[in-house]
């Protein structure tokens, strides 16, 4: 369309107009590109209704010639369609690329849902553990700084303690997840203290994924969670603790005492004292939990 505009014809008595040919070949991209626009952005978009608009209220319209405001109105409309139909490719391409690996893994959210302590709730964590995949998903970094801190201060008591600096500096756990809680402790904390508490400056550098990538210990860390709720459910739950008596009584003896309090393979001997009953404080009690 651009070529055709220089291709108008000064005449005294027409004024200004194109040749029959180029008038045809004017139709023919117009049609061309009406069509393009309906199909990529619908029947019913803004470009194919301005771009008719525009050619209709040249003078004439089709009948008497396209102007050259015409013309380059059209060829305008034609190069916003393309623009749109551009954005439009990039956003579907970035929205259908394959998604990379959520920050929690599904199969420990999985494992975590499936958790029915009766000591802990963890709707809250797994909660957590949900927006943290989704502002990882769409770039929210500092909010995946924020995330990972919260579910840190949230988990302590699941491992008898207060803080979290507990949790990585007097847990018996093994080296390499002591390792991985020192990270969290330490490296994360000054990361999002960062992000949460700084005030506005006069120039700033947002993070980016790899700065708050802690993926891999935050794994460590729910997996052992997920560890010691898998223990809180065992179906029996110690509520007592053998005591010596004064006869130092093991547990194996304990077991096999009857009701009673006797062996039941041992009867009092004649002539011996009968033995004397034994308290309950003696017997290992298994309550269900």
């Amino acid at each position: 369309m651009q070529a055709l505009e220089v291709r108008f014809i000064d005449s005294r008595t027409l004024g200004l107009h194109l040749s029959t040919d180029d008038e045809a070949e004017f139709k023919r991209l117009v049609v061309e590109a009406k069509a393009m626009l309906s199909s990529e952005l619908g029947p019913l978009n803004e470009f194919s209704f301005n771009l008719l608009h525009a050619i209709n209220s040249g003078s004439g319209g089709y009948l008497g010639g396209p102007s050259l405001a015409a013309v380059k109105s059209a060829r305008a409309i034609v190069e916003g369609g393309l623009n749109q139909i551009r954005r439009k490719s990039a956003h579907s391409g970035s929205a259908t690329k394959i998604a990379g690996p959520a920050y929690v893994d599904t199969s420990r959210l999985s494992e975590l849902r499936s958790q029915t302590s009766s000591s802990w709730d963890v709707s809250r964590l797994v909660r957590l553990a949900e927006e943290l995949n989704v502002a990882d998903a769409n770039r929210c970094y500092m909010s995946v700084a924020m995330l990972v801190r919260a579910i840190t201060d949230h988990v302590p008591p699941v491992f008898s303690c207060k803080t979290f600096a507990e949790v990585a500096n007097n847990y018996q756990g093994a080296k390499s997840f002591k390792g991985s809680m020192s990270k969290l402790n330490s490296s994360l904390r000054h990361i999002a203290d960062a992000h949460l508490h700084v005030q506005i400056r006069r120039n700033e550098v947002l993070p980016n994924q790899t700065q708050v990538d802690f993926r891999a210990d935050l794994d460590a860390l729910l997996a052992e969670i997920v560890r010691l709720l898998k223990g809180a459910n065992y179906p029996f739950n110690l509520k007592g603790v053998i005591r010596k008596a004064d006869n130092r009584l093991d547990a194996r003896s304990c077991a096999s005492l009857n009701a009673t309090g006797h062996r039941p393979d041992a009867s009092p001997a004649p002539n011996q004292p009968r033995q004397r009953r034994l308290g309950k404080r003696h017997i290992l009690r298994l309550t269900p939990t």
